[in-house]
């Protein structure tokens, strides 16, 4: 009876650490494809970096200075680099999408935990390169990254976003 009670066990085991090994290997779902290379964000009303300031906040189709957004809901932040003494005038035009990188384990405005969708841009006329960050709360049931609706939503007003087919 205990070679039998043994030879359970040992099946038991092997059993258990087949299903851990899946769940394992399995992993988290892989981030979201819909805003793609050569997708594109038109400028539709020129907005200003503030002097001194490297970025501005989008959130609810209004435009916020470093920080003043609600941690909880989406948004994105617009990058033009290093900050100037002059800020940095963004007229009306055509910003591409020449890579996206995603980041699940990122912190927000206020220490909220967020993902993060980076969208790198290069503007058409100049060719000048800008950095586009849209975090998702992860408090947002269920979600892991920005989909498509919710960044139109936060740079309207602003920028159209068009999805490369």
């Amino acid at each position: 009876m205990s070679v039998r009670l043994g030879s359970m066990v040992v099946v038991l085991t092997v059993a258990l650490a087949g299903c851990e090994s899946k769940i394992h290997k399995a992993g988290p779902p892989p981030p979201p494809t819909e805003v793609t290379p050569g997708s594109t964000f038109t400028v539709v009303k020129g907005f200003l970096i503030p002097s001194g300031d490297s970025s501005v906040y989008f959130q609810d189709a209004r435009m916020y200075p470093q920080g003043d957004i609600q941690p909880n809901d989406p948004y994105c932040e617009f990058s033009a680099g290093a900050a100037t003494a002059d800020g940095v005038v963004i007229d009306k035009g055509v910003f591409t999408v020449s890579d996206v990188n995603y980041d699940e384990a990122g912190v927000g405005v206020g220490g909220v935990d967020i993902s993060i969708t980076s969208y790198q841009l290069r503007e058409g006329v100049s060719g000048d390169t800008y950095k586009m960050d849209c975090m998702l709360p992860l408090l947002s049931g269920g979600a892991l990254f920005v989909k498509p609706a919710e960044v139109k939503a936060a740079v309207a007003g602003y920028m159209d976003l068009n999805v490369a087919p």
